[in-house]
């Protein structure tokens, strides 16, 4: 039970620095092959297909057997298809024009302050979460809220740090988490703890105080916009979890040792968005409503999460100072005691 309490507390300090991205009209793959998975979740069975997948207008012609996964390589109805799964004749790919959809309004906007957004070095945000932990027929409650700067994103130089406080239970616990060196630091009331991360996770991780960072919005939908009538417009969306599911596991992973296992615990339900802009076009505020499902050593826990953050000025730079690094034990080098993990 602890190592699931664990567990909880680490995914909700990685969802708070993490995006959100999910899967709509994508070629999705397994181990079995590959499929094609429209915005609803259904899939094309036993029919043959049109799809422009890579958005430049022109369609390829996909078999799809009765299983919903692309054949390829072979011949179908007397029908060729190459490795690719691409109806060809005479070794010939065949295209058929696609008209381009016009893109809404408040699409253009959330596609437009996620790429401002992408181009921040620095950034100062004020964070809250709360979290509604069920659990063997109970139910916990559990905020966190403070604050999450970064500096030199892209750069091998990046840092970043959040300080934060974490009550439940009626108990209240301050966590700071930082990066750097090729760790991120984690300070738990006292009990500190590092893990080994790339630099690449560790930028794609401090990328997401914006909860958007994919260049490819295509997993998003019911995207609709509403003018606050102060200079700022709010855009709402919705996401599937598959793709966050991906982000966290991977996350997970690089913690090494046993706590690596914790990648297959969580999983990533639904997802709902909510951008606000300002007449310059920077992001001043995102929320985001989540529910996950946890599971470890036969229990379950479900997850309801609520997210807010405030970004404080935007596009101006950021300074601070990194705590000491000394004390913190590598995480991937620890030996977990199994009577620790039943407690």
């Amino acid at each position: 039970m602890r190592k699931l309490l664990t567990a909880a507390v680490l995914t909700a300090a990685f969802s708070l620095s993490m995006s959100a991205a999910a899967f709509a009209g994508q070629w999705q793959q397994n181990a079995t092959g590959w499929w094609w998975q429209e915005d609803d979740g259904s899939y094309p069975q036993s029919t043959w297909k049109w799809l422009d997948g890579n958005g430049d207008g022109l369609a390829e012609c996909y078999y799809f057997d009765a299983n919903g996964y692309m054949a390829a390589g072979t011949t179908v109805d007397g029908y060729q298809v190459d490795e690719n799964g691409c109806w060809v004749q005479n070794g010939v790919i065949q295209y058929t024009q696609v008209q381009a959809a016009t893109e809404s309004e408040a699409m253009t906007a959330l596609r437009a302050a996620t790429e401002k957004s992408k181009g921040l070095t620095s950034m100062d945000t004020d964070l809250f979460m709360n979290m509604q932990i069920g659990m063997e027929g109970l139910t916990l409650d559990m905020n966190m809220s403070g604050n999450m700067k970064m500096k030199d994103v892209y750069s091998e130089n990046m840092q970043y740090i959040m300080d934060m406080d974490l009550s439940l239970l009626g108990e209240t616990m301050h966590t700071n988490y930082f990066y750097t060196g090729g760790y991120a630091y984690y300070d738990m009331d006292g009990e500190k703890v590092k893990i080994p991360m790339d630099m690449a996770t560790a930028m794609q991780s401090a990328q997401t105080a914006s909860m958007l960072t994919e260049d490819d919005l295509s997993y998003v939908k019911d995207v609709s916009m509403k003018d606050n009538g102060n200079g700022t417009v709010t855009i709402y969306f919705t996401a599937d979890g598959d793709s966050l599911n991906q982000m966290v596991q991977s996350v997970f992973a690089t913690m090494g040792g046993e706590y690596a296992q914790m990648q297959d615990m969580v999983r990533f339900d639904t997802y709902k968005g909510e951008l606000t802009v300002n007449g310059n076009g920077d992001t001043v505020q995102e929320k985001a409503l989540m529910d996950m499902t946890m599971t470890a050593e036969g229990s379950t826990m479900t997850l309801h999460m609520y997210m807010e953050c405030n970004i404080n000025n935007p596009g101006q730079p950021v300074t601070f100072t990194l705590p000491s690094t000394d004390g913190y034990q590598d995480i991937s080098q620890m030996t977990v005691d199994p009577a620790q993990v039943q407690a």
